[in-house]
């Protein structure tokens, strides 16, 4: 058996208008080579295919076009993520199967039992066995919050995700061939002990909305996404979070990028391995004075980059300025920073439709302003699930109802 792990593509994400498809064209490349190189039986991808619940039509073709290349070397499995739509997935999962084995696991999928597991078998004769569990929102609990014990909405969370995967868990194991079969449990889930990138949402990485390790099945690989940072899962010696293979944002500038080869026959432990990814374009932070910048430029060419200008006065035109000290470097946003004055770096004047704080960061600011409005901390929870709700596309009351079916 050889299986290739991927995760969290976010195909369609840009930077201020900066388009990054170049970079997922580039490593999608690697990751085909990889699959021809090592005969791979199956190709796994534990969510996130999208950056947007609705990608776009351009957004969309492109991703289609790259299933259908990956399809042509290997089956590809790909489980519903945060930032899929599992309505999308639905409709993809009706027209590619019919003409390629392109696997689509959403919320319906689960809803035909044992059946739902599937069964690939490998150029040796063996079975690769996958059973997965799509993302759960922890914004389906949210009125536990209401009624004013936090500690209930977590608790609530893992146990309803610790059921879901319990049943998961019996579906991938009854019944089972130790001699024949290969179990692959797979999910888009946060699990405790995680070590985050600096990039992913505070939403969506609460601590206290995880799945506890002790409730994975039994498996004899554990394939995970969520997580953009690569990783073993903690306690897991056969678990892992293939992580994002370009960096999503600048919170991850500094991650290595891989995808996981896994190999081996059944009833024996699976070989576990990396493969590094190279990114192309780096990804890069640009902080001093006009004459330090102009000093670095060779440092910085062929990088996407954000570029904080330290001055003491204001400096006309100055994102004109800095673009035409730096030729070789694709620019996605220029701040400023005043060291005469605290605070932190501001938007350059005429970068204005760049905006520099999140819509969270300001609704939170705003609320610690205004101490009379109540308890900020809740109010900003509220706040931010609501509005990833709205921003990521509100399917969790279809979503909740079909994973509850399949766990009781």
């Amino acid at each position: 058996m050889r299986l290739l792990h991927t995760s969290d593509w976010h195909i369609g994400v840009n930077h201020h208008r900066l388009d990054r498809q170049p970079d997922h064209d580039h490593v999608f490349a690697q990751i085909k080579n990889l699959a021809i190189e090592e005969q791979v039986d199956v190709i796994l991808n534990t969510g996130d295919l999208f950056d947007k619940a609705d990608p776009g039509i351009d957004t969309w073709k492109y991703g289609w076009s790259v299933l259908e290349e990956l399809s042509s070397v290997a089956p590809v499995v790909i489980v519903c993520g945060n930032h899929d739509s599992h309505k999308l997935f639905q409709l993809m999962d009706m027209i590619l199967k019919k003409r390629l084995e392109i696997y689509f696991i959403h919320p319906l999928t689960l809803r035909r039992g044992p059946e739902s597991v599937l069964q690939l078998p490998t150029k040796e004769g063996e079975t690769i066995r996958i059973a997965a569990v799509p993302f759960v929102k922890s914004s389906s609990y949210i009125r536990d919050y209401i009624e004013g014990d936090p500690a209930r909405a977590t608790v609530a969370y893992a146990d309803e995700v610790g059921a879901l995967e319990h049943r998961v868990g019996q579906w991938l194991n009854d019944p089972y061939d130790p001699s024949r079969d290969i179990r692959v449990f797979a999910a888009h889930l946060l699990v405790d002990g995680a070590e985050v990138s600096g990039s992913e949402y505070q939403l969506y990485v609460e601590h206290d909305f995880v799945t506890r390790p002790d409730r994975i099945p039994d498996a004899d690989y554990v394939a995970f996404g969520h997580i953009h940072k690569p990783q073993q899962i903690a306690g897991l010696e056969h678990g892992r979070y293939a992580g994002s293979p370009i960096p999503i944002n600048f919170g991850e500038r500094a991650d290595e990028k891989l995808v996981y080869l896994v190999t081996g026959k059944p009833g024996y432990a699976l070989d576990i391995k990396e493969r590094k990814l190279d990114i192309g374009r780096r990804l890069v932070e640009i902080r001093g004075n006009l004459d330090t910048i102009a000093a670095d430029r060779e440092r910085y060419a062929g990088s996407i980059a954000r570029v904080v200008v330290e001055v003491d006065n204001p400096i006309l035109q100055l994102e004109s300025r800095v673009r035409e000290l730096l030729p070789e470097t694709l620019i996605c946003q220029v701040m400023v920073h005043n060291r005469q004055q605290q605070g932190e770096p501001i938007v350059a004047a005429d970068d204005y439709d760049k905006p520099e704080f999140s819509i969270n960061e300001m609704f939170e600011a705003y609320v610690k302003e205004n101490p009379g409005l109540g308890e900020s901390e809740r109010i900003v929870k509220y706040f931010n699930e609501l509005y990833g709700q709205v921003q990521h596309g509100d399917e969790s009351e279809d979503t909740l109802t079909d994973l509850e079916e399949v766990a009781q």
